[in-house]
């Protein structure tokens, strides 16, 4: 098989996670994600065991593969892994960064920025996908450069990973309110700031501070998500269908025609 093609179904399948455009529980389909892609079913099957093994993606036999549905305790533990590598991996940075990963620390940045204005102009609560996905980008590339400026790659993929699986199951917030939003960027700037200065301490502090906060809302949007599709599946059985069903039973109980 062509790795390339192989490689290419995995990166767009990944980046449909991100973009929240696959969600917790759903079911993928191997010939749809092949046509989607424009490539044949066998690289799209072997991307799909990738992000198995990587715990993306659930494979459940006879069944299909679905997008993972952690636990809250499993979300949690995801957060808290994060924080203990992010805010070492902060501090190294902090000591040893390079002028050019400041400088692109400050871009992404300037972008969250951006989006912020654009969205305190707006003077609305919700985000076009265009801005969710301009805030994704310059976020994961400000605690990307991080991570790679304090020089450990194995912590940069992990990382990476942990990021991904934080954001899939508890940051599709469609509703992200703006001041939240606000906060993020002012967080991002107060890390920033410890960086330049090479703060160490600072910068580690503003790391926790950062992904504390984060934990709280991810944990807050799975519980959100988690009620509101509990409440979707409990509508589905309304009132009148259990009535008529019940008034059905007693026409068929023994001796009702008698």
């Amino acid at each position: 098989m062509d790795t390339s093609l192989k490689n290419r179904a995995y990166e767009h399948i990944r980046s449909e996670l991100m973009a929240g455009r696959l969600r917790p529980g759903e079911r993928l389909s191997n010939r749809g994600m092949a046509e989607e892609i424009g490539v044949s079913v066998i690289p799209v099957r072997e991307a799909m065991a990738q992000l198995v093994s990587e715990g993306l993606l659930e494979h459940r036999p006879k069944v299909g593969t679905f997008v993972i549905e952690p636990s809250r305790q499993e979300l949690a533990e995801l957060c808290e892994l994060r924080e203990a590598l992010e805010t070492y991996a902060v501090r190294k940075a902090a000591t040893r960064i390079s002028e050019d990963d400041l400088a692109e620390l400050e871009r992404h940045a300037e972008e969250m920025a951006e989006v912020v204005d654009e969205l305190a102009t707006q003077g609305i609560p919700r985000w076009s996908a265009d801005q969710a996905e301009r805030w994704n980008l310059a976020d994961a590339g400000f605690h990307m450069t991080l991570l790679r400026a304090a020089g450990n790659r194995r912590a940069l993929r992990t990382v990476a990973d942990l990021r991904l699986m934080t954001l899939i199951f508890g940051h599709q917030d469609s509703a992200r309110r703006v001041e939240r939003v606000v906060h993020a960027c002012r967080e991002h700037q107060d890390i920033l700031a410890a960086v330049k200065r090479h703060d160490a301490d600072m910068a580690r502090d503003m790391m926790e501070k950062h992904l504390r906060r984060g934990t709280r809302v991810a944990v807050e949007v799975y519980e959100r998500g988690r009620m509101e599709r509990a409440g979707k599946e409990s509508s589905e059985v309304s009132f009148p269908t259990v009535l008529r069903e019940r008034i059905h039973e007693i026409e068929q109980e023994p001796g009702r025609d008698e």
